[in-house]
């Protein structure tokens, strides 16, 4: 058993440090790609803009997880992975576009429930791109 944690090792780092590096690319651009800048506002004790990085950030992990997972290699995690990005991406604009085009004015002036709104359905929807990118 100790032989097969220690080949294993490795292999865990490497899709560890893989999947770290996807989070932070993610949260980076999702920064950039809201009109709101959610890591100031966090820093100045936004609430709303807490929770809805966070809810996001999960509705991102979670399909991530899953990917890891069930990949065949780094290339379709990496690829399975961007495509866990752009669907939190496309859900912030859908909902501030579409349905709510005022929700992100409203999460930098501290609107909980706004926060709550968007994290809650980016992580909805992460749960649903997981259950579909199981083969």
């Amino acid at each position: 058993m100790l032989d097969y944690f220690i080949e294993a090792l490795p292999h865990f780092a490497v899709y560890f440090a893989s999947a770290a590096a996807l989070a932070a690319a993610f949260l980076y651009l999702y920064s950039l790609a809201t009109p709101h800048r959610e890591f100031a506002l966090i820093r100045e004790g936004n609430s709303a803009a807490a929770i809805q990085l966070t809810g996001t950030f999960i509705g991102f992990a979670i399909p991530l997880a899953t990917v890891i997972a069930h990949s065949v290699n780094l290339l379709d995690m990496a690829l399975w992975g961007a495509v866990a990005a752009l669907v939190q991406l496309l859900v912030f604009v859908v909902i501030a576009r579409f349905l709510f085009p005022a929700i992100s004015a409203r999460i930098a002036e501290g609107c909980t429930a706004s926060g709550q709104f968007v994290g809650g359905i980016g992580l909805g929807v992460g749960i649903l791109q997981a259950a579909c990118m199981v083969p």
